[in-house]
């Protein structure tokens, strides 16, 4: 080596010293973290290998910026023509979001065409601080790429998306996430317009999020897979990941993700000196031995999502107190480990997936609780708690001090149903809802339009007491709540109305989207709101004629009126409240007003 070599690099490495010296310094304020060395550091090249990736040139510190990787997967493409890279949205900011995908079929690179293989879709950076699935995937294609992974390569189809969330990646900094250990920079959770990628699978306000349900109700992969690093508690687990369970949309997919995918996955991760765990969502941080929710996961969550659509998928969170080095690595041996799960297992999960969307249940589940009381539990790994007094708090705060600590906790699964409707035999949308029937079509649920105008025997919600919810918009929406009240009725349905069999793969989809006590129902997310708004008013001298008419003709009426009167002493003390009571129940009234307008068809 020559000297101006061997200077060089004695530079370099001086820096890459005083770089993780400042980065620990800058973190003081986490918790201690045990010292961490594994199998998995073998799949690490020299920072000098032809396609050495940002995160390996920097020991495991740093993540790809957007130019670094589109700029690496531009190089490692021109040799290797297995890749190639799709623009399946523009963002906000006009940044292109490109998808990568890796096939030995020229279709499926060429126009998504897919073969018989098995498809795995799988994603980074949704929260484009939580980016380690972007470094994972790029280890993952340049191992397929030199012929690492011939027992996968050509066994299975892939399709990635390094950061689902680009606009957030803009916003990279030193300061983006106070509770995640690395990397260096992180990205910002919500896009550029403040939206939250993963509370948008079911309402599609955003770009990003109709792209990558675009592609699943395209590809209809084997697997969706959402990578993300958790916030919270400290605990052994460096990869903790699952799925919405047995008692959800997808029974069948979810008993083979738990005795198939699971095991092969935690055996590879514990092979290479991880720590895998379930995902981790303990009821009191402070006191692990309350136990541990299993949550069921609103279709809103890109999980909660592939469960109600029968699309197996997977939510993996890796730990945030864990170095950014073992997160990544741990994330590129899951993903080998499964994509040989989904190989092995490809007539089974098929038989699954095909299981489930052929169900038909005359009533679905809408809302879920937990139980009152739980035999369930589990062995936690967790980490000794210390109480650490603050004078900022004014109170002592609850840390961790890396020492392990394991029990036996409860585990509550959100089991219990709620909110349970009939299933309808035909959803129908009026044509001038045109916002809903395009996201519906987004979704890939199958429907037909009426070719004429047509009146039909449906079943309406009468809205009562609708509000809106809170005081601040959540998610970038205002939303509804209300009761409702059910009838029959005859309704005008002009040409062009959306018809919605619920006898289809995605009929379960559908009512969660569609029955407005579904808390991801389009009409809770305010794409209704207009009902609940009056726009034909009366004048009083006109009304009270008529209303004293109305006492001497209707008399049942003005009982029911003489009885409100006596309940509601505010009410019968105001003229204008009268006077609507009257309106209301008169024929000059809005027929529209407050009635949800999405009939229900009974066959």
């Amino acid at each position: 080596m020559s000297q101006v070599l061997f200077g060089f690099t004695c530079m370099r490495l001086l820096l890459l010293l005083q770089f993780q010296a400042l980065l620990l310094s800058a973190q003081t304020h986490l918790p201690p973290i045990p010292h961490w060395k594994g199998k998995s550091e073998a799949l690490l090249q020299s920072a000098t290998s032809k396609y050495a990736t940002p995160f390996e040139k920097s020991n495991g510190l740093k993540s790809a910026s957007i130019e670094e990787f589109e700029i690496w997967f531009d190089n490692i493409s021109i040799n290797n023509q297995q890749i190639s890279k799709k623009t399946i949205a523009i963002t906000a900011e006009g940044q292109p979001l490109n998808a990568y995908v890796f096939s030995e079929n020229r279709a499926m690179r060429d126009s998504f065409k897919r073969s018989d293989l098995p498809l795995v879709l799988f994603q980074g950076g949704i929260h484009s601080g939580e980016i380690d699935g972007l470094d994972a995937g790029m280890l993952l294609f340049r191992d397929l790429c030199e012929g690492k992974l011939n027992e996968i390569k050509g066994k299975v189809d892939l399709v990635f998306i390094p950061v689902l969330n680009k606009d957030g990646l803009l916003r990279a900094s030193t300061y983006n996430r106070i509770n995640q250990r690395g990397p260096e920079l992180q990205g910002w959770r919500a896009n550029s317009l403040n939206q939250n990628l993963n509370r948008d699978y079911t309402k599609l306000d955003s770009k990003e999020v109709r792209a990558v349900v675009s592609l699943i109700a395209q590809l209809k992969p084997e697997l969706y897979v959402d990578i993300h690093v958790t916030d919270g508690a400290d605990y052994q687990y460096d990869i903790t990941y699952g799925f919405v369970g047995k008692f959800g949309y997808s029974p069948e997919i979810s008993h083979w993700l738990e005795t198939n995918l699971k095991f092969q996955a935690n055996k590879a991760l514990l092979d290479n000196g991880h720590i895998p765990g379930p995902l981790v969502f303990l009821r009191n941080e402070s006191k692990p031995s309350l136990g541990n929710d299993d949550y069921m996961h609103e279709p809103r969550f890109s999980n909660g999502y592939g469960g109600a659509r029968h699309t197996p998928s997977i939510l993996v969170e890796n730990h945030s107190l864990k170095p950014f080095k073992q997160r990544v690595l741990g994330t590129r041996v899951w993903l080998e480990a499964t994509l040989q799960a989904v190989i092995n297992g490809k007539m089974e999960l098929r038989a699954a997936i095909k299981k489930d969307e052929n169900a038909y249940n005359a009533e679905v589940t809408l809302d879920w609780d937990f139980p009152k009381e739980t035999n369930d539990s589990m062995l936690f790994l967790g980490v000794e708690t210390v109480e650490k007094m603050s004078e900022a708090a004014g109170m002592k705060i609850t840390t961790w001090n890396a020492l392990p600590k394991n029990e036996k906790i409860p585990v509550w699964e959100q089991n219990v149903a709620t909110i349970k409707v009939k299933k309808p035999s035909y959803y129908i949308v009026p044509v001038n809802r045109i916002e809903v029937i395009e996201r519906l079509k987004i979704h890939g649920v199958e429907m037909k339009f009426l070719r004429n105008d047509t009146l039909i025997d449906v079943e309406l919600y009468r809205v009562a007491d609708m509000k809106i919810s809170g005081t601040a918009p959540f998610q970038g929406r205002m939303r509804n709540m209300a009761t409702t009240e059910p009838f029959f009725s005859k309704m005008a349905f002009r040409k062009g109305s959306a018809l919605i069999s619920t006898r289809q793969a995605l009929g379960d989809l559908a009512m969660l989207l569609l029955e407005p006590s579904s808390g991801d129902s389009y009409f809770q997310w305010g794409f209704f709101a207009d009902i609940m708004e009056r726009t034909e008013y009366f004048e009083k001298y006109a009304m009270a004629t008529l209303a004293d008419e109305m006492m001497k003709s209707r008399p049942e009426l003005k009982a029911q009126f003489d009885q409100k009167c006596q309940q509601d002493l505010d009410f019968a003390s105001s003229a204008d409240a009268r006077l609507r009571w009257w309106y209301d129940h008169s024929d000059w009234a809005d027929e529209k007003w407050l009635i949800y307008p999405v009939g229900r068809i009974n066959q």
